[in-house]
């Protein structure tokens, strides 16, 4: 016998007006919060606020059921909590709040802030010297700021540099790695997350050194510990040398 869940969307959407592609959001959010993707079936929509059943097969019910028992603990695989996150950020922008019920007997219950959510804080901006590194995609100048795109491997940022670099930052497109310098505005927010708001460049070092790791441990093998693995006190003797060669020991 097929086991059902029902997923419930308070407070926004009925049936009859829910946008198609909405729907079709929340089912493949609520697929991935119960993984099995093959044995769990969309059943049918039903009144009182908008409410979703799906079906279980029977042989991914206990599999399922387990999936749906650790998220309401507040645990479970990180696919899970994902998914339970964009419904709940679902719930939240569509000005609604929701509940997933199901189980032998109904059981098992998860439910979703959504709306009733506490506004997450956002700390900043907060403006820092650093450095940040990547290769230039974009050169643009309609002002007397310079507007530069670099990428680091999946991230990418928008940075700011005076009109005298353009030509410089011009020379650098596609080179492959390099690091700017300067002052970023950051704002941190809640889930801990740092979101970079504006950067302005100073100073450009393009000639970075790309060696791999394993090579530059070997180099660093090669040198060896040198006169320091014979000292007593090494790092006396450091502290001396920076005083010109006056120590207090």
């Amino acid at each position: 016998m097929n086991t059902e869940f029902t997923f419930r969307i308070a407070g926004s959407y009925k049936p009859s007006d829910i946008p198609m592609e909405r729907l079709g959001e929340y089912l493949v959010a609520l697929g991935e919060l119960f993984g099995e993707k093959d044995s769990v079936h969309f059943a049918r929509l039903t009144e009182s606020s908008t409410v979703v059943h799906a079906r279980i097969e029977p042989p991914a019910v206990p599999k399922v059921e387990r999936r749906v028992r650790m998220v309401a603990a507040g645990e479970g695989t990180r696919s899970a909590r994902k998914a339970y996150d964009r419904l709940d950020d679902m719930l939240r922008s569509d000005n609604a709040t929701g509940s997933l019920v199901g189980g032998d007997g109904n059981v098992i219950r998860v439910d979703f802030q959504g709306r009733n959510r506490p506004a997450e804080m956002t700390y900043g901006p907060i403006k820092q010297m650093g450095a940040l590194d990547g290769e230039v995609i974009r050169v643009e100048g309609r002002d007397s700021t310079v507007h530069v795109g670099i990428v680091d491997g999946t991230e990418s940022y928008s940075l700011e540099a005076p009109e005298a670099m353009g030509r410089e930052l011009a020379a650098l497109f596609r080179i492959g790695l390099v690091r700017f310098h300067g002052e970023g505005t950051w704002l941190r927010h809640g889930d801990g997350r740092w979101e970079l708001r504006r950067f302005k460049i100073d100073r450009i070092e393009s000639k970075l050194d790309r060696a791999p790791v394993s090579e530059v441990v070997a180099a660093l093998r090669e040198i060896g510990p040198g006169r320091w693995a014979k000292s007593r006190d090494p790092i006396g003797e450091l502290l001396a040398e920076r005083k010109g060669g006056e120590s207090e020991h």
